[in-house]
């Protein structure tokens, strides 16, 4: 009976039916049927768990997908559900790490024009990348985060529309800021905005109405006025390099030896008085452009309250007091002499000093 069931066996093995598979393939290789009874290599590999398409799979990264393809997509993911109520996804990353990354896009050519991750539509109301921050807590939440660490000039996010109402970058909340600039670099910006069609640079607006803007000649139109933390108006002006220092609070007279220039006042009742150095001007006028350096100008407030230093050489000074020059270079004093006061006062005291020196809130009122 042994002897009849081997040879049963072999019969069966060496029947039409239960061919030989043949063929080679290349260790780590998902096999493919290259017809019906030969194997060979699939673009599919696998090495210690991690799985390549095209190629190896790629340092620790569980799935790799590569093609040499000029036109193509290495990754395509594309849902045909044309609902209205839900919200089908195309392709989806996620990830729980504390600081971990759902989808990460890079592009590695140190030259061209590459994107890291580019987002398209060709809806009218559609949105080309949007970025939602769900976090029900905290204050470091975003929605949409660029990270530029180059050395060039380099963008962390860029935000092209060809629409006639499109916004290039859009940013919405609900509870909190719509758009944040952050920078921590001290000579860089944390904001731009470039109009290079010489249009607006800036709209803000409520609601749909537009409240301010800013024209593409840095022109500002502010419907509500405007409101500083300063608390008066200043012309920035060189000051005279033959004193040793200026200082906030100093009263300033027309230098007669150069052109446009101050120093500090020197002599009583001097009709070349002509302001007070602002400590903190709420609008700063200057003749220069906005990237042009001002070296040896200091604010002369002209128009507003300013602290200055007052001297009681002619006497306590009380609120309402003229001041004018006093024989103390950069110091006021009450002005007595009604004949020698016109062109003379600087401004109206609005704090009292009874004695020596000191600095006190005044009025600008040149007369």
């Amino acid at each position: 009976m042994k002897h009849a069931a081997r040879s049963v066996l072999i019969l069966l093995c060496a029947a039409p039916g239960f061919a030989q598979v043949g063929g080679s393939g290349t260790p780590n290789t998902v096999p493919l049927w290259t017809n019906t009874t030969t194997l060979g290599n699939s673009a599919i590999t696998q090495n210690a768990g991690n799985i390549g398409i095209g190629g190896a799979p790629n340092g620790g990264a569980k799935f790799s997908v590569f093609t040499a393809n000029a036109s193509g997509e290495a990754i395509l993911g594309n849902n045909l559900s044309n609902a209205t109520t839900t919200f089908p996804v195309g392709v989806i990353g996620l990830s729980a790490g504390l600081q971990g990354v759902g989808v990460y896009g890079q592009a590695t050519s140190t030259t061209g024009s590459t994107l890291g991750v580019a987002g398209v539509t060709v809806s009218p109301t559609g949105i080309g990348i949007e970025g939602i921050s769900d976090a029900p807590t905290g204050s470091g939440g975003s929605g949409v985060t660029g990270l530029f660490n180059g050395g060039g000039n380099g963008n962390g996010v860029v935000g092209i529309s060809a629409g006639v109402q499109g916004s290039g970058v859009l940013g919405q909340s609900t509870t909190n800021i719509g758009v944040s600039g952050l920078t921590s670099a001290k000579a860089a910006t944390a904001g731009y905005f470039d109009n290079t069609g010489s249009g607006n640079l800036l709209i803000g607006a409520v609601s749909g109405v537009h409240k301010f803007r800013v024209d593409g000649t840095g022109k500002g139109y502010f419907d509500g006025g405007t409101q500083t933390g300063g608390a008066d108006f200043a012309e920035s002006v060189a000051v005279s390099q033959r004193e040793k220092s200026h200082e906030p609070g100093d009263l300033l007279m027309v230098d007669p030896q150069a052109t446009r220039q101050l120093k500090l006042a020197t002599e009583p009742y001097s009709t070349l008085v002509a302001g007070i150095y602002s400590t903190k001007p709420g609008v700063l006028a200057t003749t220069h452009g906005l990237n042009e350096a001002a070296a040896d100008e200091v604010p002369l407030a002209i128009v507003g309250i300013v602290p200055c230093k007052v001297t009681v050489e002619n006497g306590p000074i009380q609120p309402g007091d003229l001041l004018v020059s006093s024989s103390t270079p950069g110091y006021a004093m009450k002005g007595t002499d009604r004949s020698r006061m016109l062109g003379a006062v600087v401004g109206k005291a609005l704090e009292p000093i009874s004695e020596g020196r000191g600095v006190i809130q005044v009025l600008v009122t040149l007369q």
